[in-house]
């Protein structure tokens, strides 16, 4: 007998508790990245392409977050954890990012 394949529908109640908990998330991972990246201090090239790797690294779980809060629907005037304004930042920290990552290239 064959096992019913999950849906990935995670219900309401958990939306919710996933919901409640990105802004801390989101504001948490976007102050840690930006205390790294502004680290410019490099003994060697090796140093250096560290720090670039885990900046990228940095880089995908906050498009992570930011995907997970579009799948949980937060709204965008969540005005007790400014969360529109939170959202905003981090979209803009991506566009920055990427924007010299093609500068690079």
């Amino acid at each position: 007998m064959r096992k019913k394949k999950q849906d990935g529908n995670l219900g309401p109640d958990m939306r919710a508790k996933i919901a409640a908990s990105l802004p801390d998330a989101i504001d948490f991972a976007m102050q840690s990245y930006r205390k790294f990246y502004e680290r410019e201090k490099y003994e060697d090239a090796k140093d250096f392409s560290a720090h670039h790797s885990a900046c990228k690294t940095a880089i995908a779980h906050i498009e992570l977050l930011l995907k997970l809060a579009a799948w949980a629907k937060l709204p965008d005037d969540d005005t007790d954890h400014g969360l529109a304004a939170l959202l905003s930042d981090a979209e803009a920290e991506l566009k920055r990012y990427n924007a010299e990552e093609d500068d690079d290239e």
